[in-house]
């Protein structure tokens, strides 16, 4: 396809879109959102149904290129809608499709339009995914990230193995929590209760071990001994 034929497609989803837009809805959900985006005002089950038909019209032949050139005119759109757009369609790609060279594209993601919603579902799906395919790259990826000074980036690294269960690298997970630790931002003391409340269901022990070493304090350990 080309790039005209791509932006005509998204042009379809944004129509589609602004049919069923609620500006009462819109109002509401940019206030929860701290007024940081705007919105259709288009419910969580609607605007699946709705993108689902875009999904759809997608020709199963499409290109890498292709598909990531569509992220990123997603992501550049004012409503908070098509960026769960772009979020969702990545996350349900095939393991296969996840491409070494992504790192570039999930930090472009993570760093723009970031807000806690958009940085969790990619961090927890599609970085936990690229980091399960590509552990050496990955590996590189949270060495970088995690002395970034960038919030989002620094939580990615507490919370991309939340889905790993027994698998997760709980060595590495508390060598983060460590540097993290003092870091009074509330949604870095955040990340780490809920990746420690995550382990604990595999581990608890470890977990009560960690936070006792470390004398966890406040909100992460709140949250990290939620289940122990």
């Amino acid at each position: 396809m080309t790039n005209e034929q791509l932006l005509n497609s998204l042009k379809v989803l944004e129509e589609s879109f602004s049919i069923h837009k609620n500006p009462e809805n819109g109002l509401a959900m940019s206030k929860y959102m701290k007024g940081r985006f705007h919105f259709y005002g288009i419910k969580a089950t609607d605007r699946k149904n709705l993108q689902k038909q875009w999904f759809e019209s997608i020709p199963k032949g499409i290109s890498d290129d292709e598909r990531r050139f569509l992220i990123r005119e997603l992501w550049t759109k004012d409503e908070r809608e098509l960026h769960y757009v772009a979020i969702d369609w990545m996350n349900s790609w095939n393991k296969k499709l996840i491409l070494e060279q992504d790192n570039d594209l999930l930090k472009w993601l993570i760093t723009n339009q970031s807000w806690w919603d958009s940085v969790d579902s990619i961090a927890s799906n599609y970085l936990s995914k690229y980091c399960s395919k590509f552990p050496e790259k990955g590996s590189e990826l949270i060495a970088e990230w995690r002395y970034e000074e960038n919030l989002w980036l620094n939580r990615s690294c507490l919370i991309f193995q939340l889905k790993y269960g027994k698998a997760t690298d709980f060595e590495l997970l508390k060598n983060v929590i460590k540097q993290y630790q003092h870091v009074k931002e509330f949604f870095i003391q955040k990340a780490i209760g809920w990746s420690l409340r995550q382990y604990s269901k595999f581990h608890p022990s470890e977990v009560e071990d960690f936070v006792r070493e470390i004398d966890l304090k406040g909100l992460a350990l709140k949250e990290a001994t939620k289940y122990i």
